[in-house]
């Protein structure tokens, strides 16, 4: 399975490894946060590092995306570890649509790095 959740620190871990449909990614992550013992206000940690289809999302399907997640109950902040040159220019843009959607967000090229700042406390 391309995508796929898990749990780690309290954060909701969304991994996309290889060919995705946005459907997927959608039905992974809201299945994520609906599970049981997910802290609420959540945050989630999203992985594109593996992300082979990345690079055919247009900006509607980044649009459309963005929107569905920050419209989903309880979903606090999104960070996104897009490694490489590519996938971190489309999730900067990415980002501009989740932020639109008066959701907290960012863009990291490490783990450590989205991992730390998922934990800060909002300015």
């Amino acid at each position: 399975m391309p995508v796929y959740d898990s749990h780690k620190e309290g954060i909701v871990v969304i991994t996309v490894d290889g060919d995705h449909t946005t459907a997927e990614l959608k039905r992974v992550g809201a299945a994520a946060l609906a599970r049981p013992g997910v802290p609420s206000p959540a945050r989630v940690l999203l992985d594109v590092s593996g992300a082979a289809s990345l690079k055919n999302r247009s900006p509607d399907d980044l649009r459309d995306t963005a929107t569905f997640f920050a419209a989903l109950p309880g979903l606090h902040a999104v960070a996104v570890l897009a490694p490489d040159d590519l996938s971190y220019s489309l999730m900067r843009m990415g980002m501009t649509f989740f932020r639109a959607n008066g959701m907290r967000a960012g863009v990291f090229r490490s783990r450590p790095e989205a991992m730390e700042w998922l934990k800060e406390p909002e300015a």
